[in-house]
């Protein structure tokens, strides 16, 4: 009786992360999958939470704490994300056509094969981040710190890096056509061709 006692907290303790995981903010539930167009999410904690596959295109998560979040393969098609804490997030293979993320903190996030033509990156936190054959066609990155980012066989095609810091940046197989690149810092940095760009190292 006592052995199945124990068993009984032990599986109580498991569940009630899960229970909490799945909180409901202003009539949306956070969870897999979750359909929630338009909700206002804006400055809610929503750390560790679930939402691959999550329909929340137009959704306001401003100023939100998405730390660690699982939003792969989710649709934020013009969600406001600005000043959003995203860092070590997966949204890899989502949808983020004209979404803003300017100032967010996507530090270490894996954006690998994400759709974000349009999208609004102004001086957003990239240090560390995935961006490998992610779409950036027309994206504004003004201003980004993208120090040690991943870019590789990206496209930036018409986007625009003005001021960005690609110190020890990889752009290897990048699609830099027209890419606005004044005032870009570019410092260990691997350019498309495999070249190494030092021209903005300080002496």
């Amino acid at each position: 009786m006592k052995i199945m006692m124990v068993w009984s907290l032990v599986f109580a303790v498991f569940l009630i992360p899960a229970a909490e995981a799945r909180q409901t903010v202003n009539g949306c539930m956070i969870k897999r999958r979750a359909s929630c167009p338009g909700a206002d999410l804006a400055g809610a904690n929503l750390t560790k939470s679930n939402l691959a596959g999550a329909d929340l295109a137009g959704a306001d998560l401003s100023g939100a704490d998405m730390s660690g979040d699982k939003i792969s393969e989710a649709n934020l098609t013009k969600a406001n994300l600005s000043r959003t804490n995203l860092s070590g997030a997966n949204l890899s293979e989502t949808y983020m056509n004209s979404a803003n993320l300017s100032q967010a903190n996507l530090t270490r996030a894996n954006l690998s094969q994400s759709t974000l033509p349009g999208a609004n990156l102004r001086e957003a936190n990239l240090a560390g981040a995935n961006l490998s054959m992610a779409n950036l066609k027309g994206a504004d990155l003004t201003g980004v710190n993208a120090t040690g980012a991943l870019f590789a066989m990206s496209s930036l095609v018409d986007a625009n890096l003005s001021r960005a810091d690609l110190t020890e940046a990889t752009l290897i197989g990048a699609d830099i056509r027209n890419t606005l690149m004044e005032g870009v810092i570019f410092c260990r940095t691997i350019m498309p061709n495999r070249s190494i760009n030092n021209s903005g190292c300080q002496r």
